[in-house]
């Protein structure tokens, strides 16, 4: 069965129309954030359809939340202007597909099948820019490895806490909530670290911390091993 989830009557029901011939669709929308936890809750669903305007100031990032009600679930997240580096942060929090609002009546039943079977909904570049977005802040060079401690040296034991809690894919609320602290807070945390190791947005700042423990293991166990 699938779920639709937009604040946009009238987009949901565009949507509904294209996926009531070929699928089990949920006979009731959901137009607010709190009714989709709700339901999510106390229903199992196969696939959900979410407009990405009915999620938190968070965006993307709390998809991640969504998994953790239904981890099996397929979702496809639906923008109104659609962004490639939102559609890398989509695809690493646990969506399925991102698709823009104008998306065609044939195509968006495809989408659904194909998250259904358990696969990404993306186009041949997807992995070539993913690569990319990795490779624009790190390489596997030594003098990257020390960069990258040196970034994580200049933390406070608290910047560190909530840059791996993003890493990991929790939202502002998420990381206030585990912390025992306000989300303002929280923002007001991740302004320092950004400046702190010369990046901009949480995305960044997720490939950063994992990049990181990668790039740190790798080297120095290598290095542990010629000494």
């Amino acid at each position: 069965m699938i779920l639709i989830a937009s604040e946009n009557s009238a987009l949901a029901a565009s949507w509904r129309e294209m996926l009531k011939n070929q699928f089990d669709v949920y006979d009731v929308d959901v137009h607010e954030r709190r009714s989709l936890e709700l339901v999510l809750r106390k229903v199992s669903f196969d696939a959900l359809i979410i407009d990405l305007g009915i999620l938190g100031e968070s965006g993307i990032n709390e998809i991640s939340e969504i998994k953790e009600i239904q981890p099996a679930l397929n979702i496809v997240v639906m923008v109104k202007t659609t962004d490639q580096r939102e559609e890398i942060s989509a695809i690493l929090f646990g969506a399925k597909a991102y698709c823009g609002f104008d998306i065609s009546s044939d195509i968006l039943p495809k989408v659904v099948k194909t998250v259904m079977s358990h696969e990404l909904w993306v186009d041949r570049k997807f992995v070539t820019r993913l690569l990319s977005e990795i490779e624009d802040i790190t390489s596997t060079k030594h003098d990257e490895a020390q960069r990258l401690d040196k970034g994580i040296a200049a933390m406070t034991p608290r910047e560190c806490q909530i840059a791996g809690l993003v890493a990991t894919g929790a939202s502002n609320r998420k990381i206030a909530e585990q912390l025992s602290i306000s989300e303002r807070t929280v923002k007001a945390h991740l302004g320092v670290i950004f400046r702190k190791i010369g990046i901009s947005d949480r995305l960044q700042l997720a490939l950063y911390m994992n990049r990181q423990q990668q790039i740190s293991s790798i080297w120095y166990g290598r290095k542990d091993k010629h000494n």
